[in-house]
């Protein structure tokens, strides 16, 4: 139980961190620059920058829950919404308290919070075209929708962490997360070669030589050309109680690069006992 509460502690504190240092970061860019990173988007109602706000506020929730081995709850849930719903408005109101005006007053000392927020949303110019060097001028009452938009991505970007950390690989013992321990890629120029591969490793036992030789075998591609294919091998372990996880992901050579095939992705529990650190390593 105190190792539970102390996790949790661990993570809230994480996340308290990221919140923290990204509305700094956020408010020192717009103070010495006037770029509110935030305010970023795409075609207007894409809020680009405020999702990825959303997620660096909130990440520490993320590394913070690897970290203590803290599974996504119902209460870490609560806090990354929370963290996420009330970023915007911290920026806004550090903004304002940082706000200094033309003949040396801080804005906080002639107007108040709200009146501030009104004008600053109603005075907000919408850039267009190419670089945006084109300025439609003060949204008016539009300004708060754009805001509103802000928010969503804010939001967006929280749930984003959560689902990223509610899928994390665990382990189905302890509930831990689990460690990538090695990583090893092969790369197959005849497709045939491959399917041979692919079809025929877990027929072996997982730990037996057979599975050992064909884990271990590279075929000889010195340059990668269009349609060659690479399976790359992840070895993930629980550091508690030891039982592996190993996960391959294969990907096919384009003309435009590397893309991946996810139906040909595959996860598989090793047994008790079987340890591929000898195998699953980097040629």
């Amino acid at each position: 139980m105190i190792a539970k509460f102390g996790g949790h502690l661990g993570v809230g504190i994480s996340g308290l961190i990221s919140f923290s240092l990204v509305v700094l970061a956020v408010i020192a860019v717009n103070h010495l620059t006037g770029f509110n990173i935030f305010l970023f988007g795409l075609w207007v109602i894409i809020p680009a920058g405020a999702l990825l706000t959303g997620v660096a506020a909130t990440s520490g929730y993320y590394f913070g829950g690897l970290y203590f081995h803290t599974r996504p709850t119902w209460f870490l849930f609560v806090q990354i919404v929370v963290a996420a719903a009330t970023a915007q408005f911290v920026i806004y109101y550090g903004e304002y308290r940082s706000l200094v005006l033309d003949d040396g007053t801080m804005a906080s000392d002639a107007i108040g919070f709200w009146d501030y927020l009104d004008g600053y949303l109603r005075s907000m110019h919408i850039r267009t075209g190419h670089g945006g060097h084109i300025d439609t001028g003060e949204v008016g009452d539009f300004g708060y929708w754009l805001a509103v938009i802000d928010f969503i991505g804010f939001m967006l970007g929280g749930f984003f962490v959560f689902f990223m950390l509610q899928n994390s690989p665990g382990c189905w013992k302890c509930s831990r997360y689990l460690r990538k321990i090695s990583r090893t890629a092969q790369m197959f120029a005849d497709h045939g070669q491959f399917a041979e591969y692919y079809d025929t490793l877990f027929k072996h036992p997982v730990g037996s030589k057979a599975f050992a030789d064909l884990m271990k075998g590279s075929p000889k591609v010195r340059k990668p050309a269009v349609d060659t294919v690479m399976i790359a091998s992840d070895l993930l372990g629980c550091t508690h109680c030891n039982t592996q996880l190993l996960t391959q992901n294969v990907e096919i050579l384009g003309k435009k690069g590397w893309k991946d095939i996810p139906k040909l992705t595959r996860h598989v529990r090793l047994p008790d006992g079987v340890d591929l650190r000898q195998v699953v390593k980097p040629f």
